[in-house]
């Protein structure tokens, strides 16, 4: 008997250890159902933005952004819903809304019973399902979660009548393909208010929510078709409405698409508005831009030219970036051509990519900036182990830094980065923002002259910003203010200009890259940078032939242009100078509109200079003259 005591004692103990957290968990919950009120006035800010408008520099709308989540100015008004429609949300969603309290015990324990059975049956109700749009649209779900879904529901259930928690969800639902909102589904697929729908097209958007994705009506309008038909035989079947009404629903002609507000350019669309910290976006307002809109659209033009001008060459794509080179304002960007076409999301401006010879004014700057002039000689003489890659192959000897660069000779480059070294180079990129050179100097090697470090094409320009501003480079921006509809103003921060190089040590750069003679020797006649006014301008290719690239450069503007294969195929040996600088040439002489571009005054302390072209030395008596410039204190002797 003693022993059965104990058993019985511990058996005891171990029920109220089950039972008792049962017991307080059960009680909270009433407290807080019945002792703690919904506010009913919270739900205006919940997951409610503003649309945000983006315009130009001149004012000029450039595309319309939906609100984030649920769209306050397109707040639609249970009253202004089509009934059936109503009644179909109802019928798809949870029949028996109009009994229950927030929760429908019967239908979850039928969910549980078809879940055990291996089937699906969703078991939230309405103003469940209202609860999770409220706490958490996008959490993952689990059993703690519809517990607390649960309770939500019981205290909306207190705190608003069924009609309002109906407004309430076809204002939050989400219609699949983006659309938030009934009004938003209307206008997405029908492109028409809510208003308007016929009950045929009402019914449709009705059944959405069910399955955004199964249901999707561009994509698989069979199956959303099928499911419209379903509960359009049940609301007939319920009384709900007539054979006459459903037979009129059912053969309604629907034009069912995808409309959207015009976005005139996408990629700087997407580039500004990721830029946004989200409680930025949600506000909404007008987004003032650095865009120069008529200009965006003439190069658009230009760039798909290109591109279709080129294909028989293998290559696919190209893309462009205009900066104001005084304010680096983004003018011009566009990230590739076809942007509804495979592949043309991509926004090729900001993809970090191969840039073969573009990275070589800096090498020569940092010599210059180290004591060397444009005199200076560098051997152009292949390695033994030919493991550099130029294009033609060629070798030229000895030669000047200027003909050097502006001919761009890769084995001149090699030696001059091994004269500096990698690491002095790889700093200078990165104070300049052209690239993050995570590595150490050996993983990138002397092949850092000739593009071994992926960079993007907007940083790139940014960076060639101190060819003409006197050895200053600033970050690539795109947003000017926005203005939000409540009366406040939001501007980014303002990142301070860098100091990349001395004013002289710039202007000798700009000046070698502006030479068209010094271009000659590597690149021959008419030229695509031969323009009525002289540009600093520089043109890269990859090993393989897959990307090329362009920079110009003036004091009212920077370009660069890439051009090639999104993939990495090979084109049929298309050189930058080929497939890239005809469009900076295009964008520049744009840009100029029939009025000279300008490059940058000489700094004053620049000096003439008359060097050996030998040896880039001071000259002697038997020594060919020619003459050149150089900083104070930096003149050969």
């Amino acid at each position: 008997m003693a022993r059965l005591a104990r058993i019985w004692r511990f058996a005891r103990w171990g029920v109220v250890a089950l039972v008792l957290p049962l017991v307080i968990a059960v009680h909270v919950a009433l407290i807080v159902v019945f002792a703690v009120p919904f506010e009913a006035a919270s739900l205006a800010a919940t997951q409610v933005g503003e649309p945000l408008v983006l315009v130009d520099l001149r004012g000029e709308e450039i595309a319309a952004l939906p609100a984030i989540g649920v769209d306050r100015t397109r707040w639609t008004r249970i009253a202004d819903v089509p009934a059936i429609a109503v009644s179909a949300v109802i019928e798809s969603e949870d029949h028996n809304f109009w009994d229950h309290r927030g929760v429908d015990g019967l239908g979850i324990a039928r969910a549980v019973w078809l879940d055990l059975q291996g089937g699906r049956y969703g078991g939230s109700t309405l103003t469940m399902q209202l609860a999770r749009m409220l706490v958490s649209p996008s959490g993952k779900r689990s059993i703690p979660r519809k517990l607390e879904e649960m309770l939500l529901a019981l205290r909306i259930e207190r705190a608003l009548d069924k009609r309002a928690i109906l407004e309430q969800w076809l204002n939050r639902a989400y219609f699949g393909n983006g659309a938030v909102g009934f009004e938003a589904a209307a206008r997405l697929y029908f492109n028409k208010p809510v208003r308007a729908l016929s009950d045929g097209e009402a019914t449709l958007l009705a059944v959405l929510p069910r399955a955004p994705t199964a249901y999707n009506p561009l994509k698989h309008p069979d199956r959303a078709l099928r499911r419209r038909a379903y509960i359009i035989a049940m609301l007939v079947e319920r009384d709900v409405i007539s054979s006459e009404t459903a037979r009129a629903a059912l053969v309604t002609e629907l034009a069912i698409g995808r409309h959207v507000p015009a976005n005139r350019a996408p990629h700087f669309v997407a580039y500004v508005t990721a830029q946004l910290p989200p409680e930025v976006r949600r506000a909404g307002g007008t987004l003032h831009t650095t865009l120069d809109l008529q200009l965006q659209e003439v190069l658009q033009r230009r760039v798909a030219d290109q591109v279709s001008a080129l294909r028989r060459a293998n290559l696919d794509q190209a893309g462009l970036v205009v900066l104001d080179a005084q304010t680096t304002e983004i003018r011009v960007m566009v990230g590739s051509t076809g942007w509804r076409d495979a592949g043309g999301q991509i926004n090729i401006t900001t993809r970090r990519r191969h840039p073969g010879s573009a990275l070589k004014p800096f090498v020569y700057a940092t010599a210059i900036e180290r004591g060397a002039t444009p005199s200076s000689i560098a051997w152009d003489i292949r390695d033994l182990s030919a493991q550099y890659f130029a294009p033609n192959g060629a070798e030229h000897g000895p030669v000047r830094y200027r003909e050097a660069l502006a001919s761009s000779y890769n084995f001149a480059a090699i030696d001059v980065i091994e004269q500096v070294g990698v690491s002095r180079v790889m700093s200078v990129l990165r104070t300049a923002g052209v690239a993050e050179l995570d590595g150490r100097p050996e993983d990138y090697g002397l092949r850092l002259a000739l593009g071994s470090a992926k960079v993007r094409l907007v940083d790139l320009a940014a960076g060639y910003g101190f060819t003409v501003k006197h050895g200053l480079v600033g970050m690539p921006r795109g947003i000017e203010r926005i203005d939000r509809t409540d009366g406040t103003r939001w501007s980014p921060e303002r990142r301070p200009e860098r100091r990349v190089f001395s004013p002289e040590t710039a202007w000798l750069v700009m000046d070698m890259l502006a030479d068209p003679e010094a271009r000659r020797p590597g690149f021959g006649m008419e030229l695509p940078f031969d323009l009525p006014f002289r540009i600093a301008a520089k043109t890269g290719t990859a090993r393989g032939f897959a990307d090329t690239w362009a920079i110009g450069a003036t004091r009212e503007a920077i370009v660069a242009a890439w051009a090639g294969t999104f993939d990495g195929a090979p084109t049929q040996g298309i050189v930058g100078m080929d497939a890239a600088a005809p469009l900076v040439r295009d964008a520049m002489l744009a840009i100029a509109d029939g009025h000279p571009l300008t490059l940058p005054a000489r700094p004053e302390h620049i000096t003439d200079i008359e060097v050996c072209a030998t040896s880039g030395m001071a000259p002697r008596e038997a020594c060919p003259r020619i003459r050149d410039h150089a900083a104070h204190g930096h003149v050969p002797t």
